[in-house]
């Protein structure tokens, strides 16, 4: 909303329970034609592409 770019970051090793959260999100656009049209219309408002999750461990994460 504020137009700042976002990146989280998954320190919840060997987990990642986040990154697992977002495959299964992206598995349900993939097949559902509602959802994909709601990404591409989420994406044209706010003029950013969705934000990237990123695995690590709590001491690499900075580095990640």
């Amino acid at each position: 909303m504020k137009g700042l770019n976002v990146a989280v970051v998954d320190c919840d090793y060997p987990q990642h329970s986040i990154i697992k959260q977002k495959k299964r999100d992206m598995e349900v656009v993939r097949i559902t034609a509602v959802y994909q049209n709601r990404l591409v219309e989420q994406a044209g408002r706010l003029k950013k592409k969705a934000y990237p999750v990123i695995g690590s461990t709590p001491a690499n994460c900075m580095a990640d």
